[in-house]
């Protein structure tokens, strides 16, 4: 039997309070915020604007052929952007900056790196030392670089410490046109700066072998240079290339933005475009 609850004050049965049932909410996925919404509309808004423009960049070129000689040369990127190029102790030991001025009123700057077992003795030293010990018996390179940035960029500053260790001394010459180097970039004018310094050296260097290293687009100055040291009856001692290429026709065919035009002319005798023209 039930046990009955004793009866209230009053005749009054205990209040029950009543609790309604909690109702499960539908599954379903959760809504996004709009934050995430608008970045991802941000993201394909960008991905369609590089797309064509890297689609548009051959015929662009095409168009306006002046461009042609800026994505060669690259000479306005000016990178890194915080180094002193007029002080490259900052990134390179026993090294000197200093200027030549060309037949042609153009002044280039250059960076002296003597071998690293003369890096105690060069410490304080002036350009008329610097000069001076070029006609030591240590054979002397003159590093012509590729296309964009300066003298400065790290991976040209870490080949010129392996060369200075290795008993080189390095010039790194910035064109005309680049860093702090006045006037602007052309097929002769690029050769003609890099056959000057060539010239500099050689006269100062009494007898110690000079050679021409070129990496990328600097092996097409380099074999420029030494073409025309060669008619100058003044040979080169050697020439190094460092990634070469054979043509610029081809090294534009295989750029990442020459596949563009690869793909949209493939098939056609010739170009429909006439975008191949400009390379």
């Amino acid at each position: 039997m039930k046990r009955r609850e004793p009866p209230q004050k009053g005749g009054l049965r205990p209040q029950v309070k009543a609790v309604s049932p909690k109702i499960a909410k539908p599954e379903g996925r959760t809504p996004k915020p709009r934050h995430s919404s608008r970045v991802l509309s941000y993201l394909k808004a960008c991905a369609l604007i590089l797309g064509t423009i890297y689609i548009c960049v051959p015929f662009i070129i095409r168009l306006c052929p002046a461009l042609l000689g800026k994505v060669v040369y690259l000479n306005m990127v000016k990178v890194p952007l915080f180094v002193d190029l007029k002080n490259p102790g900052e990134v390179l030991n026993h090294t000197i900056n200093f200027y030549l001025t060309s037949e042609d009123g153009v002044t280039v700057g250059i960076w002296h790196t003597v071998p690293a077992s003369r890096g105690e003795e060069a410490k304080d030293k002036d350009q008329r030392w610097f000069e001076g010990a070029l006609s030591d018996d240590n054979p002397v390179i003159i590093y012509l670089h590729g296309n964009g940035g300066t003298r400065a960029v790290d991976h040209r500053v870490q080949l010129m410490k392996v060369l200075s260790r290795s008993g080189f001394h390095v010039l790194s010459l910035d064109y005309r046109g680049y860093a702090d180097s006045t006037g602007q970039p052309s097929e002769e004018g690029v050769t003609n700066d890099s056959v000057f310094l060539y010239e500099w050296v050689k006269a100062r260097s009494r007898g110690n072998p000079v050679c021409l290293w070129g990496h990328s687009l600097g092996t097409g100055i380099a074999t420029n240079a030494a073409r025309k040291l060669q008619e100058k009856g003044n040979p080169a001692d050697a020439v190094i290339l460092e990634a070469p290429y054979t043509n610029i026709r081809d090294a534009g065919a295989f750029h990442p933005f020459g596949k563009v035009r690869n793909i949209t002319c493939k098939g056609y005798s010739v170009c429909p475009y006439k975008c191949c023209e400009a390379a």
